[in-house]
C-alpha cells in the first residue's frame, strides 16, 4: 500500500480552514446589511400631534372647528434601488374634538380611525419624502355630560387618508418628521340621532 504524504493530509485538513478564513474576509470586506437608518425592515411610530382643523361638514356640527389628534402605528420599510423607498402597515387615530360653543367637559366628541396605510417616496438612508395613503372604519363619540343631558351616541363609518411628510434619522434607527394629512370621514346615522341621515366631516391635521 503507498503511503500518502503528510503534505498532502496537511492540505486536506487546511483547505476548510482556508475556506472559512477567506469567507470571513469576504463578509468583512462587504458593507453590513440592515445597519440602521432608512434600510429595509420594520417600524413602530407614534405621533403626540398638533392640531386637526375641520375643513368641511356636511350634517354634522358647523360648531366642530379643532381637535387634538394623536396616533401609533408599525409595518414594514421597504427599500428598493439607491432611493426608493415604501412602507406598509396599520394605525390608530384618536382625535379629540372640540366644539365651539360648548365647554369640553358639557359636550364633546371622539373620531377613531383603524388605519390600513402607505408611505411611498424616495430618499437616501438619512431623509426621505413620501406621499401617505389611508383606508379603514372609522367611529365617531359624541358625549353629552350636563344639567339638562347625559347621554352618549356612537356612530360607525369608513375614513380615507391623504396627504404627505418627511422624516429623518437623528440617532442611528430612531427617526424624527413632520407630515400633514387630510382626514376624509364618512359616517352612517342611527335612528336616534339629531341630525339627520348620514353625515360627514373632513379635517387638515398637522
Amino acid at each position: 500500500m503507498r503511503r500518502t504524504p503528510t503534505s498532502r493530509w496537511l492540505a486536506l485538513l487546511l483547505t476548510p480552514l482556508g475556506v472559512l478564513l477567506a469567507a470571513e474576509v469576504t463578509a468583512a470586506a462587504a458593507p453590513p446589511q440592515g445597519g440602521g437608518g432608512f434600510d429595509e425592515g420594520g417600524y413602530i411610530q407614534g405621533s403626540p400631534g398638533i392640531v386637526a382643523a375641520a375643513v368641511a361638514q356636511d350634517d354634522f356640527s358647523s360648531d366642530f372647528q379643532l381637535s387634538w389628534p394623536w396616533s401609533f402605528g408599525g409595518g414594514w420599510m421597504f427599500a428598493r434601488g439607491p432611493l426608493f423607498k415604501a412602507t406598509l402597515g396599520g394605525a390608530f387615530e384618536h382625535q379629540i374634538m372640540f366644539f365651539d360653543r360648548a365647554d369640553f367637559s358639557d359636550f364633546n366628541g371622539h373620531s377613531l380611525h383603524f388605519l390600513a396605510e402607505s408611505r411611498i417616496g424616495a430618499g437616501n438612508n438619512k431623509v426621505w419624502g413620501y406621499g401617505l395613503m389611508g383606508f379603514g372604519p372609522g367611529v365617531t363619540l359624541l358625549h353629552w355630560n350636563n344639567s339638562v343631558f347625559n347621554n352618549n351616541e356612537t356612530f360607525g363609518g369608513v375614513n380615507f387618508e391623504v396627504g404627505g411628510g418627511v422624516q429623518g434619522i437623528v440617532y442611528r434607527n430612531l427617526f424624527l418628521g413632520g407630515e400633514i394629512d387630510f382626514d376624509l370621514g364618512f359616517y352612517f346615522d342611527g335612528s336616534n340621532r339629531i341630525y339627520d341621515n348620514n353625515f360627514q366631516y373632513h379635517t387638515a391635521t398637522l
